[in-house]
C-alpha cells in the first residue's frame, strides 16, 4: 500500500464520495473544490461559481442559447473551476404530470433510469429520460419527462468545451420536489402536534427562469397539476398570476399559497394578495435559491 493510500484512510479521504456519484450531495462530491452552478434557458445562460468554501460567487449572465455561450465563456468558468465541473439546471423541453397509482417496488429508480419502459409501462415514450417523485401519503406521483436529444447534446457541448457535467436537473421540477418536501414536513408537525386537525389545502407554485410547476394538495392529496416553460419574464409575471389564479379559485378561499422562485422577484405574491384580499401567500424564496439547491447548500 503506498503511503499516500494510507494517509486517506486516515484522514477519511478515502470515503469521499466520486464526483460522478449522483446520490451523494454535491459538497461531498467535490469537497474543497471551486465548481460551476450553470442555468440554461432557452435564449440566455446565467451562472455562480462555488468557491472552495462552499460560498457563491456573484451571478454572471449572458444572452443567446448555450452552444452560442459556450465559446466565449468556458475558457473563463475551466479557469474559475476545479476539473470543469459544473451544476446544470435546463429550463425548458421538459414536461412535468401528475400521475396515480404508478408502481413503487425497490429499485425502481435504478430501472426508471436504464429501462423506463419497464418501471412506467405505457407511461414511457422512446426517446425520453424520467424521474419520478411519489407522495408519502396516497397514490399520486409526479413524472418528469425530458428529450433525450436535449440531454445528449446538452451533455455533448460541455464536454466539447472543458466541461464536466456532475448533475443536470430541472430547476422548476427540483424546486417544485423541495416545496412538497416544506409541506410534508410542516403537515407531519403539524398533525403529530394536534392529531384530529384538518391542514387544508395548499397551493405550491415553483417559478424558475419563465418555467412554472404548479401543484395543488389537498389534505394528503395531490389533486392538481399546472407546468409550463417560457410562461413569462422578469419584466411580466401576468401570465403566470394567470395560470395560477384559476387554480386558486378552484381549490377554494381558504387556500393557502406557497411560492418558491430562483430568484427573489416580489410581484408575483403582491399581484395574487391584491387580487385575492385575506388570501394567505408566503414566498420563502432565498437570494440564491436555485444556485443553493443546484449545491446542496
Amino acid at each position: 500500500m503506498k503511503l499516500s493510500d494510507i494517509k486517506n484512510v486516515m484522514t477519511f479521504g478515502a470515503f469521499h464520495a466520486e464526483p460522478d456519484d449522483s446520490t451523494a450531495p454535491w459538497s461531498k462530491r467535490f469537497p474543497k473544490k471551486r465548481t460551476l452552478m450553470l442555468n440554461v434557458s432557452r435564449k440566455h445562460v446565467t451562472w455562480r461559481i462555488l468557491d472552495k468554501n462552499g460560498v457563491l460567487g456573484q451571478p454572471g449572465s449572458m444572452e443567446g442559447e448555450l452552444k452560442e455561450v459556450l465559446p466565449q465563456m468556458a475558457p473563463e468558468w475551466r479557469e474559475l473551476t476545479d476539473g470543469g465541473w459544473c451544476s446544470i439546471s435546463l429550463n425548458h423541453r421538459f414536461v412535468v404530470s401528475l400521475e396515480s397509482n404508478l408502481p413503487r417496488r425497490k429499485a425502481l429508480e435504478d430501472v426508471l433510469r436504464t429501462n423506463p419502459k419497464a418501471a412506467l409501462g405505457a407511461k414511457a415514450e422512446r426517446g425520453r429520460r424520467y424521474d419520478l417523485s411519489h407522495n408519502s401519503e396516497s397514490n399520486t406521483s409526479l413524472l418528469l419527462a425530458c428529450e433525450e436529444e436535449v440531454i445528449v447534446k446538452l451533455e455533448g457541448l460541455c464536454r466539447d468545451h472543458g466541461l464536466a457535467v456532475g448533475r443536470l436537473s430541472v430547476g422548476a421540477y427540483a424546486m417544485l420536489l423541495h416545496l412538497t418536501d416544506q409541506v410534508r414536513d410542516s403537515r407531519r408537525l403539524q398533525l403529530a402536534r394536534t392529531p384530529d386537525t384538518h391542514t387544508g389545502t395548499v397551493l405550491m407554485a415553483a417559478l424558475c427562469d419563465g418555467s412554472l410547476c404548479a401543484l395543488v394538495q389537498q389534505e394528503e392529496q395531490w389533486t392538481r397539476l399546472r407546468s409550463r416553460t417560457d410562461l413569462f419574464t422578469n419584466d411580466n409575471l401576468a401570465p403566470a398570476v394567470e395560470l395560477l389564479i384559476p387554480m386558486i379559485e378552484e381549490a377554494g378561499p381558504s387556500t393557502r399559497v406557497l411560492i418558491l422562485q430562483d430568484i427573489p422577484r416580489p410581484g408575483i405574491a403582491d399581484i395574487l394578495s391584491a387580487h385575492y384580499p385575506g388570501l394567505v401567500v408566503s414566498d420563502i424564496t432565498s437570494p440564491d435559491q436555485l444556485a443553493a439547491l443546484q449545491a446542496d447548500l
